[in-house]
């Protein structure tokens, strides 16, 4: 294994890319960035055609976000989710991408999403910034 973080992700994610994989400067990106849980960055990503704008956070403060926006409507969601927490690392950072309240656009139309999270193999493109939107 290699001893820096981001060669290790590079190494990982290139083991499992196909022509169709996971954009590896994206993984890279995505992997030194969160190294950091409290880091936030502004991306915009195309999935499945649509255009998904927003800040994307570590998957530990997605989380939280999540949680706290199950517990507006469902406590009990809420505290089973909560109970879940150890397994939270389990499930590889660099897999998703994990955006609190973005913006999807496509065909012309602005929809506003909780915090939403989107699978790095679906990403067709992506650039660093977020879509201004009226």
């Amino acid at each position: 294994m290699a001893d820096d973080p981001m060669e290790e992700a590079f190494s990982t994610v290139g083991a499992e890319q196909s022509w169709y994989g996971i954009d590896h400067r994206l993984a890279l990106l995505l992997t030194r960035l969160f190294a950091a849980h409290d880091a936030t960055i502004e991306l915009t990503v195309v999935v499945d055609g649509t255009v998904i704008s927003g800040s994307v956070v570590s998957e530990q403060a997605w989380v939280q976000r999540q949680n706290d926006q199950i517990r507006i409507g469902s406590p009990a969601i809420a505290d089973a989710f909560e109970s879940l927490e150890p397994t939270v690392g389990l499930t590889r950072q660099e897999r998703y991408i994990h955006f609190l309240e973005p913006v999807l656009l496509s065909g012309g139309v602005h929809v506003r999403m909780p915090a939403t999270r989107v699978d790095l193999r679906k990403v067709a493109a992506w650039s660093i910034g977020r879509v201004a939107v009226d």
